[in-house]
Parts: C-alpha cells; structure tokens; sequence
C-alpha cells in the first residue's frame, strides 16, 4: 500500500462543485446550478432542437460538464467522484432544458448507478409529459458476457464519440427524436474500447488515502475507470507488443466471450486514443502512432482522434476505441457513416472536444502527409584538399571510442551537476559517426577529403547530439568546414589557423562561454589557443587537461550547474564540467 499525494483542499469542501465553479468560471458560454451540480447552455434553444443531457460520477474529466456547448451537450448532471448523480440533479436538468416538443435524449454509460438513477428520471419525465430516449453506452471489451450477465460492458472512452455524434445530430433542423436515438444505439453496438495502465488513479480531496499501486515492473490490461482491477501483466510488454495484444482482443473474433463488434479488413472506422489522465501529451501521440502501425486492417482509419476524453483522475495510462462505420451504413439506421463522419466533424466550443474540427474535405486527403526532407538530396561539400584516409580513420576511431570508455564517468558526474544526460548525447554522436564508419560507403569513399568528412560528421552530430553540447558541436564543427575549405593545403599552420577562426569567429559569435565558465570551452579554448600558439599538438592537448582539471575549483555560469550550490560540489571533493571532461577523452583518444 502507498500514500498518494494530492493537493490540500479546505476541510469539508465540496471539491466537485469547487472544479465546476473553476469550469463555468473559465467558460462564459455556461451556466451552472450550483445546488444540483448541474451545468447547462442556456443559449440552445430546445424548442427547435432536441435537447441531449449527460452525466455521471465526477473524476472523468472533461467528461460530462466539459462536453456542454454548442453542437454537444445541452446539459450535464455531476454526481459525487465516482458516483452517480441523484435523481433529483437529474430532474433539475431535465426541467431546466428539456422541452416538451423536441424531446430529449439522456446519455448515461453503462454502469448501475447512472442507469437506475436517470433511467428512474426518464420514466418520471415521461408521466409529466416529456418526450425521452435513454442511450446507455457500452465499449468496454474487457467484460465478457459471461463475466457479468445482469450488467453488462461499461462505458468507457467511446462515450465522448456518442456525446459528439449526437450533439451534432440533436441540432439539426430535421432531426427526430426517435431516429436520432436510433443513431445513438447504433454507433454505442459499433464501438470497442479497451485500457491499459500503469497504474491505478487516487482521488484528490481524501487525506492519508492508500492506494494499492501496480509493482515498478507491472502494467494492468483491461481496467475500469473507478479502479475496478483489469488483468496485470508482468514485466511491462514493449509498446508494441502491449498494444497488438490490445487490438488483437478489440478486433478478433476468437474470443466469443468478448468479441462484441465484427471488423473486415475494408470497414471504414474511426479511431479514438484516449488519455486516461496522467498520460503526457508527449506519449500520447507516440502511442498513437505506435497504434497505428500496429493496426491490421487494411484500411487507414477515416478519422484519428486524440485527447483526454474519458480521464480517471492521475492513472497514467490509455485506452484504444474502433468505431465501425461500415456496420452503421449495413443497418440503415436513417443515418450514414458519412453523416456519423459529419457530425464529428461540426465545431463545437465545448472546451472538453479537445480535438480541432477539421472539414470534411480536409479529413478525405488520404495520402502520406509525411515528406521527405528538402535537405536529403543537399549536394556534399567537397575539396580538394587531401588527407591519410586510413591514418585519419584509425584517429577518429580512437578518439570516439575514448569518449564511450569515458562515459559512465561523465554521466555520473553529469548526475551531480546537471540533468544526467551528458554522457548520453556525446555517446549518441559518438556512436553515430563510428557506425558510419562502418556502414556508410558514401561516408568513406571521401575520408581523404577533410573537407567532405567534416561536412558529413556535422550533419550525424546535428541528428543525433540534441541539448546545449550539440549545438555547440555543430557551429564550431560547421565553422571549421567553412575555414578549412579556404585553404590551400593541410598541415599544422593551416589546422592552427582554421581551428582558432572556427573558435573565436564562429563558435564564440554565438555563446558567452569562455575560459572560466566551466564548460567544455574550458577544454576547447585553450587547446585551441595553444595550438594556434605554438603549432605544437601535444603542448595543445597538455593545456586542454589543465583547462578540463581546472574546471573542479570553478563556479558554473551557465546551463544547468549554474543553479547548483558551490558547497554541494565542494563537498563530491570537486566535479569537473562533464562535457570538458567528454571533450578531453575526445581529443585525447584522437591525438594518440
């Protein structure tokens, strides 16, 4: 059991109708009544359009009051965490929004609570009067028929799909009750989802809560969105691998127990990745392009959309949702795929619909929107200067394999004074140039040519070297190319000379570091200096290791070591600039 950590909120304070007021107060389109926790849009006019009301357990933001406005949601009805709404919310939202005329469409997911509660208020409303259509949606794959007879799956992400078809559905001068349901229906029997986490989620406003976390090295396949507990895997799979087993379990037919939807291979459908809350945005589009690539239908999805829909608080995880639009146009429900395609599509200024509404026409471009690069087919710089290709190779190769020797001490150094990632991104380009050395003819065929080979270990330095280091790399190394290209033949004075325009004309137009700044100038300045001085490589590298050295009495002014104390360092005994050091092995392996 661990503590989970959240925020302190004020001693009985009703955290769920806090966020609300936070939500109407950052949105001047909606209105709420605060007494009920019901949020509504009091510009819709539902006597001219069918009123659609939602609701639920709070904790699945932006789900449900997040999904008001136009074209979406008229109304949503806000329970405790968790919990279903009561009846009385309910009617309050009914009443306030709900006509006689137009009727209106309840959206509930499939869960006891919600169903019991506004399928109760459906029934009341109909004794006074109202025309109402319950839709319950159930996507989750994870529960099998026989798993739970009496209830049923629940509804997971692909309740924000059928919020957003019937929102656009409902505002539609024509649109009939009856048949809008239908749609309803329709698209909720066409929809599986299935989740993945890391973890389980905490809920904020509980002191001393223990939760019971996942081990370091478990993902848990097929949870709920309340903690309800899926199946744990363990070691966590390669992405992969996780989510061809996700796919395998929402598309095969196998699996009778669970298989709900049919999928052939030239279905249209939409695909939905779902943020389940702590999921960066960052990772969520790499997961879904791993998604993608995983998919085995032979059609590319009509629409790809991505964003945190159904959340549940903190859980770092996601869900994968298919919507078959094929199915829906084989029912004749009075809709079309295209028209399920349109109402996605309708702006809305719901601040939960997240993803941008795109045209159409924009949507029906299906080709590769991935191009190459301008720079792929850039002519080589070229000189005609001439070098030992093979002594140079045997020089380059020592100093980068010097440099991946040095690398644990400099990122442990790096660890203390920095972000840790030092040694890594030397390493990285270290390692990008050795495996042209290996791979790459084109690369070898001009090693003769210092010129050439300068330009190409720039380009892999530039690709692989991200962070301050990289750039500091890629102008001297870029300046050195362009002085180098001037000269007339290539020994010691013409290196001299090249090497110092390339420091103190270029490099040094760009960064205030210098001597004493406790970088990798420290190592680079004075090598460069010295051998501009004297001409003499070995008195160059000897000056290079007092600057590297030097660097342990230094008080950094720049990057990350600037905000660490000086005591902390005096205390390791005194660290080195880490990427002096990686420049020291660099010039110290080349130069053997």
């Amino acid at each position: 059991m661990t503590l989970a950590k959240h925020w302190v909120y004020n001693k009985d304070e009703d955290i769920v109708l806090t966020q609300l007021k936070g939500l109407v107060a950052a949105n001047p389109y909606v209105h709420l009544i605060a007494d009920e926790k019901v949020v509504f849009n009091p510009h819709s006019d539902t006597s001219k359009k069918i009123t659609v009301i939602s609701g639920g357990g709070a904790g699945h933001e932006p789900l449900h009051g997040g999904y008001v406005g136009e074209n979406l949601l008229d109304a949503a009805v806000s329970g405790q965490i968790f919990a279903s709404p009561s009846t009385k919310q309910i009617m309050a939202a009914i009443k306030k929004k709900s006509d006689k005329s137009k009727g209106t469409i309840i959206v509930v997911k499939n869960y006891t609570g919600d169903v019991l509660h506004f399928g109760l208020v459906a029934e009341r409303a109909k004794s006074e009067g109202y025309k109402v259509e319950l839709v319950a949606v159930s996507d989750d794959v994870a529960v099998g028929r026989e798993q739970n007879k009496m209830v049923g799956r629940r509804g997971l992400a692909g309740t924000a799909l059928v919020h957003k078809v019937l929102g656009a559905a409902s505002a539609e001068e024509k649109a009939e009750l009856k048949a809008v349901a239908g749609l309803g229906h329709a698209v909720n029997e066409n929809l599986v989802t299935l989740a993945a986490s890391l973890d389980r989620t905490s809920v904020p406003g509980k002191a001393e809560q223990e939760i019971e976390f996942n081990a370091n090295d478990e993902v848990e396949l097929g949870l709920g969105i309340h903690n309800e507990p899926g199946t744990k895997i363990k070691p966590i799979p390669k992405l992969d691998d996780l989510i061809k087993d996700m796919l395998r379990k929402l598309l095969s037919a196998e699996d009778k127990d669970r298989h709900y939807v049919d999928f052939d291979g030239d279905d249209e459908y939409v695909l939905l990745v779902n943020n389940i809350g702590g999921t960066s945005s960052f990772e969520l589009y790499a997961i879904t392009e791993h998604v993608l690539q995983n998919l085995p239908l032979k059609k590319k999805p009509t629409r790809v959309l991505v964003s945190d829909f159904v959340t549940s608080f903190n859980s770092p995880g996601f869900s994968i949702t298919l919507l078959n639009l094929s199915n829906i146009d084989k029912r004749k429900v009075g809709y079309s795929s295209k028209d399920i395609l349109r109402f996605l599509d309708t702006p809305t200024n719901a601040p939960g619909w997240k993803p941008k509404s795109y045209a159409s026409k924009d949507w029906d471009i299906q080709s590769d929107r991935q191009e190459d690069s301008p720079m792929k087919h850039q002519a080589l710089l070229t000189s005609d200067l001439k070098i030992d290709a093979k002594s140079f190779e045997e020089h380059l190769k020592s100093g980068l394999e010097n440099l991946l020797k040095e690398e644990p001490k400099i990122t442990h150094y790096d660890t203390l004074v920095g972000d840790g990632d030092c040694g890594e991104t030397l390493a990285a380009g270290a390692n990008s140039i050795l495996k042209a050395l290996k791979d790459d003819s084109q690369f070898k065929k001009h090693l003769s040519d210092p010129v050439a080979t300068l330009s190409q270990i720039t380009e892999f330095v530039e690709d692989s070297m991200g962070g301050t280091s990289g750039g500091i790399y890629s102008i001297f190394l870029t300046a050195l190319v362009q002085h180098l290209k001037v000269a007339e033949k290539v020994d010691h004075e013409t290196v001299a000379n090249a090497f110092h325009n390339a420091l103190h004309e270029g490099l040094f137009k760009y960064t205030k570091a210098r001597i004493g700044g406790r970088t990798l100038v420290d190592t680079l300045q004075p090598f460069v200096d010295t051998f501009q001085d004297t001409k003499d490589l070995s008195k160059a590298v000897e000056a290079a290791r007092k600057g590297c050295e030097e660097t342990k009495n230094l008080e950094a002014s720049f990057g990350r070591a600037s905000y660490v104390d000086k005591k902390e360092l005096e205390a390791e005994g005194g660290i080195p600039d880490p990427g002096a050091v990686g420049l020291l092995a660099l010039i110290q392996g080349f130069t053997k």
